[in-house]
């Protein structure tokens, strides 16, 4: 039976070849400084996320990372990741603003729902954020393997349990965190202020464990061993799973959120 770790070593090779394939160039960066920089200045982007922000966050060189990818242009898109070795994400990170900043103050803390799935969390837990796809690449498949390419490489480095993310309503609900980004379960845990914002927002966790992980790793690399293969075939795909109807047989809805 091929290990986890192998699995994930594989599936490096294999995306770095497929965007070796579609004209990309991937670099592999571990000063944060930089991502936060490139995404001050980057066109449609909402909030740096103060998770992988070296002005916020206490970032251990061994404990966070961030990928960048270029084509003939210019920078095309980036995606950052870190470890928290926690026995509950949700309570001794999000609950108390840990995982934004690294000495939390006063409006630090999130609005967290009365009802949260308290202790499931609990391990190596990478945690990926900080993704953005240039305007002009948002049609390529992108933010389908960015997402999965962390995973490999937090299972690499750092051997997780799970990996977790936090997205807002609006992306949670379009169906990209699930179908696109490749998280199978969610919990809305925020419904009001949110820090990263200063101001009220309703948020979800994303989550896949080790086991998902590597099941969908096995899936995946069936379609990305074709040689011809390249990032136009996987964005034919995931348009075509974004486009259908929503299914979310695992999604808890704490608190009173949309049905």
């Amino acid at each position: 039976m091929t290990s986890h770790l192998e699995l994930a070593q594989r599936y490096m090779t294999e995306s770095i070849g497929l965007l070796q394939r579609s004209g990309y160039r991937l670099s592999l960066n571990f000063d944060l400084s930089g991502w936060a920089a490139l995404l001050r200045s980057a066109p449609k982007i909402g909030i740096v996320n103060p998770t992988f922000d070296p002005a916020h966050s206490d970032l251990k060189p061994n404990e966070a990372f961030w990928l960048q990818l270029n084509d003939d242009v210019g920078v095309a898109a980036c995606i950052a990741d870190r470890l928290f070795t926690t026995d509950d994400f949700i309570a001794r990170e999000i609950a108390t603003g840990h995982v934004w900043y690294a000495h939390p103050g006063e409006g630090d803390q999130p609005e967290m729902l009365p009802s949260l799935p308290v202790g499931r969390y609990a391990g190596r837990v990478g945690h990926a954020g900080g993704l953005w796809v240039h305007p002009r690449r948002r049609k390529d498949g992108l933010s389908w393997l960015l997402p999965r390419l962390v995973r490999a490489l937090s299972i690499i480095n750092w051997s997780v349990d799970r990996h977790c993310g936090l997205v807002f309503e609006g992306i949670h609900d379009s169906g990209l965190s699930a179908q696109a980004y490749g998280f199978p379960e969610s919990h809305m845990v925020v419904e009001g202020y949110f820090p990263p914002v200063r101001g009220n927002a309703r948020v979800f966790v994303i989550h896949i464990d080790r086991e998902q992980i590597a099941a969908q790793f096995e899936e995946d690399l069936i379609r990305m061993t074709d040689g011809d293969c390249q990032m136009r075939d996987v964005a034919t795909i995931v348009g075509q799973r974004v486009h259908e109807p929503v299914v979310r047989p695992r999604v808890v809805q704490v608190g009173g959120g949309d049905a």
